[in-house]
């Protein structure tokens, strides 16, 4: 489990898709799951970085990441999640920024894999309700990755190389998307 946690990590850290203390994975298995713990970066994660919690709150889930809830409810209504990664994808984020309620890829790529993301508007000072509308979209329109506006990415599969990889192409297709849209000289 350790190895897969730390390879994406890696991945994740040395694409630019998280910072040094940003982002949260976690793979959830028959008792429970796995996710990274608060504050921890995702880079060269060790065992120590990671926590098994249950599905119901107790003391584990002090140490987990701050985006638990968010990981935990996903699970209990989508029924294919099998691992879960957020990322702070830099133009992913700068999109919604820009005002993008559907990040719709204009590469070959992208739209192969994504057809469109949706960006949700969960203002900051009401973000504990992350923890039920990113879970109810998921559940909702059957997709597998969605954007929350100035904040990042939460993407799932049944592992999470490919929650990465879902991730990876939304941050590729934002850059060409600002690249092309917003005139950017420096290709």
């Amino acid at each position: 489990m350790i190895g897969e946690f730390r390879k994406v990590g890696n991945l994740l850290f040395l694409s630019h898709l998280v910072d040094v203390s940003s982002g949260n994975m976690s793979a959830r298995v028959k008792d429970g799951i796995w996710i990274t713990k608060t504050g921890r970066s995702l880079y060269n994660l060790r065992g120590k970085d990671i926590v098994k919690i249950g599905f119901e709150r107790d003391v584990r889930w002090n140490a987990a990441s701050s985006e638990v809830e968010i990981h935990v409810n996903v699970y209990k209504l989508v029924g294919e999640a099998k691992a879960i990664v957020h990322a702070h994808s830099p133009s992913t984020v700068a999109l919604s920024f820009l005002g993008y309620k559907t990040i719709e890829p204009i590469d070959y790529e992208g739209y192969l894999f994504l057809k469109s993301v949706d960006v949700l508007d969960i203002p900051y000072n009401s973000w504990q309700l992350a923890k039920e509308i990113i879970p109810e979209y998921f559940k909702d329109t059957n997709r597998t990755i969605v954007v929350a506006k100035g904040h990042g990415v939460f993407a799932f599969s049944e592992t999470l190389f490919k929650a990465a990889q879902l991730v990876s192409a939304l941050e590729n297709s934002s850059k060409l998307i600002l690249e092309v849209d917003h005139g950017r000289k420096d290709l």
